[in-house]
């Protein structure tokens, strides 16, 4: 995949220059991406910053030096970019649980070898490290609480009515799964995305999925219940790295550039194909105990393709 090896040729770049001062905005520039998106897209893969991973690099590397040379503390310092040997010295104990003088008299440190992205493909997942990039799921005689609206930004009141609806009658509401989709698009007439686009008129679902077999005749009497969407869907996180002009994120870009990630990956999996025939994509809101409280704030999503054997 033509992004994973762009993005190993990033951290490349950042190990060739990892004793001075690293560009980050060269290294996103060599990762074909916006500097956002690179830091967002390593954060997600390895489960940590790309400031971390530097910083973690340069106190092992530094500990090598001492392990392995003479080289004084000051001189380490100003190696790896330090401005005084008393703030190396503290990095390096945080890093190591020891200072630099312990670590040379007893030979011991923390490694932290470089960082090396390859794709795995386990069954239908597919794996970077130990962390899945995308999965499939099968979704066969589910049914979902559903709420309908069709307005300009449907999906803020849509989710809005759930969230009323399942603090009033779900106790376990924090441990439930959520998914949302505009079954005509997001653009009804059929325009494709653009970026800093203005708010559009289309109809939206907010759902939550029941368990299997829950007694819902009194639970859910009054709301609709319907069928969950049913089939094989590639399911991948949406990476909210794209933003308008004015800061806001931009969803609808950040979807289009996650889809494609998710493409590629299937492509490597191989023997499955987008079934756009008659079903659609859906959104999986993912959120936080204090939403449900009433906190306006974005939750994490995850983006189902609708997907088919070959």
């Amino acid at each position: 995949m033509e992004w994973v090896t762009k993005l190993n040729e990033a951290i490349s770049y950042i190990e060739e220059n990892i004793k001075g001062k690293i560009d980050y905005a060269a290294a996103a520039r060599i990762a074909c991406c916006s500097l956002t998106r690179f830091q967002r897209t390593f954060s997600l893969i390895s489960d940590t910053t790309i400031g971390d991973y530097v910083r973690y690099r340069k106190m092992a590397l530094a500990a090598d030096e001492l392990k392995s040379s003479s080289i004084k503390v000051i001189d380490l310092a100003l190696k790896y970019g330090y401005d005084s040997p008393d703030s190396f010295t503290r990095a390096f104990q945080k890093f190591h649980g020891m200072s630099p003088t312990t670590v040379r008299k007893l030979g011991l440190s923390k490694p932290y070898p470089a960082i090396s992205f390859q794709i795995n493909i386990n069954g239908g997942n597919v794996y970077m490290g130990k962390k899945p990039v995308v999965q499939i799921e099968e979704f066969v005689g589910k049914q979902v609480v559903s709420f309908f609206v069709d307005q300009i930004d449907p999906e803020k009141h849509a989710w809005n009515l759930m969230r009323t609806w399942v603090k009033s009658n779900i106790k376990d509401y924090s441990m439930r799964r959520y998914i949302g989709c505009a079954p005509k698009g997001h653009h009804p007439q059929g325009e494709q995305h653009k970026s800093n686009e203005g708010p559009v008129k289309h109809e939206y679902y907010a759902q939550m999925i029941l368990f299997d077999n829950e007694d819902i005749s009194d639970l859910c009497k009054d709301v609709d219940i319907c069928a969950a969407p049913q089939g094989l869907f590639l399911i991948g996180d949406i990476i909210f790295n794209e933003f308008h002009d004015d800061g806001t994120i931009d969803i609808g870009t950040s979807m289009q550039k996650s889809s494609q990630i998710m493409f590629d990956c299937m492509n490597e999996i191989g023997g499955y194909e987008l079934d756009f025939n008659h079903r659609c994509f859906y959104e999986e809101h993912i959120f936080t105990k204090e939403w449900f409280y009433g906190a306006d704030e974005m939750a994490e999503m995850k983006l189902w393709l609708p997907i088919k054997k070959m």
